[in-house]
């Protein structure tokens, strides 16, 4: 089956061939010590402003980015359905996480999310367009110049313990026994996934932002 997205587009410097011997793609970087308590909003993520994310999207709409269309439409054809998603919390759910992680990391002009994958779901596989930053600085910060390769970074921290059933993944690289507080990052526009196997939620927090 020929699939109609090309894959091959997304990131210039990875060699896309599967039986490579894995590398560095898929970044272990630190673990910090969490204080937040996340259990009322894995338990009631509705009730705290979270949105379902259904991953072929709304069949009516098109979102202003070619990738992402084209993607889902992709996902459509493959066999993904409406019953396929994942639960999405944006902007200012972890203050304290944000700052934390800005500090860290040297962040500016970011935005962030908490992603929840229940189980039996999945994250499918995609490399990240970063279009909400791009729109985002060009409608706020059209005086800020930066380079998406140089400057653009994105990180992933863990907010649950790892449970049997789950994986995360970059590349030819597969990652689980992640520990509450582990931050990963992955090349630029590198292909990645998480799968939730498991029993209980997969739970992340993601942020994006400029080093510059």
């Amino acid at each position: 089956m020929k699939l109609q997205f090309d894959f091959l587009k997304l990131s210039e410097d990875w060699h896309y061939n599967k039986y490579e011997e894995p590398k560095d793609e898929l970044k272990y970087l630190d673990n910090i010590t969490l204080d937040d308590d996340i259990a009322k909003l894995v338990e009631e993520p509705y009730e705290h402003g979270a949105k379902k994310r259904v991953h072929i999207g709304d069949t009516a709409v098109k979102v202003n980015n070619t990738n992402i269309n084209e993607r889902s439409v992709c996902m459509r054809d493959v066999g993904y359905t409406e019953n396929d998603y994942f639960i999405e919390f944006n902007n200012d759910i972890l203050p304290d996480i944000v700052e934390l992680m800005k500090e860290k990391y040297n962040l500016s002009y970011e935005h962030s999310c908490v992603i929840i994958i229940p189980p039996g779901q999945c994250m499918p596989i995609h490399g990240d367009t970063y279009s909400y930053l791009m729109r985002y600085m060009a409608s706020d910060y059209p005086e800020v110049n930066y380079d998406l390769k140089k400057h653009v970074r994105r990180y992933l921290m863990f907010l649950t313990d790892w449970e049997w059933g789950q994986s995360i993944g970059a590349g030819n690289v597969v990652k689980w026994q992640w520990r509450k507080g582990d931050i990963f990052k992955w090349d630029h526009k590198l292909l990645h996934w998480s799968s939730n196997a498991g029993m209980k939620p997969v739970v992340f927090f993601e942020i994006t932002g400029l080093e510059i």
